[in-house]
């Protein structure tokens, strides 16, 4: 739907002053992208790309780097929404401002074979601690798996943001009347599809 109809059911400038309001909590985020060199060439922050996407309209594309904390993540359980596995910006995956990152099966299962998991052990090197991290790969592919390794992980998505519809009958949060339709329930998601696991880069602590 290209921006001026979407113009017709949502206030843009509302847009803009919440997820402006979302950004102020997004500091962290802000200070590492001003010296990542993933991000040297520009990251948006999830509030950021849903202002973008909103800006643009429905369904229209919005290229970028998109900068994150994984903060949960789910799975296409009945098909409605494809083969894909999640993980957002947010634990709440409808609520406006999480930016949601939307996983072919191939691209999930070598990106978790990149992963490192930290598992929280440390070694005493005279007066250095280091934290014992490392590479395992997963026996299976679920959303389990997958938050094990993707879970509070900062990461940069290379892709499109994308406003799109999601039709929800039933779920958690409660769906509630849209503006989009008089009859519909459901709510409005920004997701950037990853087709291809070198679209996303972990961003470590040094």
């Amino acid at each position: 739907m290209p921006s001026a109809l979407l113009a017709e059911t949502i206030n843009i400038d509302d847009i803009r002053q919440r997820a402006a309001a979302l950004y102020e909590t997004e500091g962290a985020l802000d200070a590492v992208r001003a010296t990542a060199p993933e991000c040297e060439e520009g990251c948006s922050t999830p509030s950021e790309a849903v202002a973008l996407a909103y800006a643009a309209g429905e369904g229209m594309p919005t290229p970028g780097r998109f900068l994150l904390d994984v903060s949960g993540g789910g799975q296409s359980l009945n098909g409605a929404l494809e083969d894909l596995f999640f993980v957002n910006s947010q634990l709440g995956y409808a609520r406006f401002g999480t930016l949601t990152i939307a996983l072919e099966r191939d691209a999930l299962w070598a990106l978790l074979r990149r992963a490192q998991l930290c598992d929280g052990q440390f070694f005493q090197e005279g007066q250095i601690e280091v934290r014992a991290c490392h590479r395992v790969a997963p026996s299976e592919l679920n959303m389990f798996t997958m938050i094990q390794a993707l879970g509070n992980k900062r990461i940069v998505v290379e892709g499109e943001a994308q406003l799109l519809w999601i039709d929800a009958q039933t779920g958690v949060p409660r769906p509630v009347a849209n503006v989009r339709g008089e009859n519909e329930l459901g709510y409005y998601q920004v997701w950037v599809r990853v087709r291809d696991a070198d679209q996303v880069i972990f961003v470590y602590d040094e």
